[in-house]
């Protein structure tokens, strides 16, 4: 088993390992539940980390991780709107209102 990728959002590290996993990588979580951790042993000792069990596996999920990563952070957000349906302002990355769920307008 090899570590490939580790980061203090568990929601980054579980989504890395879906697109992985679609991949046909099998992976394995750890430290998921390690936080509670946290100031009895260095912070970055309990990162939620994901590992390929396959070390054949180790360049292609690093390959995977660095274009979804890059392409992640090349990719613009567009305004901040406003619901038409109830009001609520919502990010520009979201394509739909996170209260309501109508569709972000055209």
């Amino acid at each position: 088993m090899r570590l490939v990728f580790e980061h203090i959002d568990f929601t980054i590290v579980g989504h890395l390992q879906t697109i992985l996993e679609s991949e046909g990588i099998r992976t394995e979580l750890r430290n998921t539940g390690s936080t509670g951790l946290a100031g009895e042993v260095p912070y970055t000792q309990v990162y939620p980390e994901l590992w390929v069990v396959e070390n054949s596996d180790e360049t292609r999920a690093r390959e995977i991780i660095r274009d979804y990563r890059e392409k992640d952070a090349a990719t613009p957000t567009g305004p901040a709107w406003v619901c038409e349906k109830c009001g609520e302002s919502v990010d520009g990355i979201f394509n739909e209102c996170w209260n309501c769920s109508t569709p972000a307008p055209v």
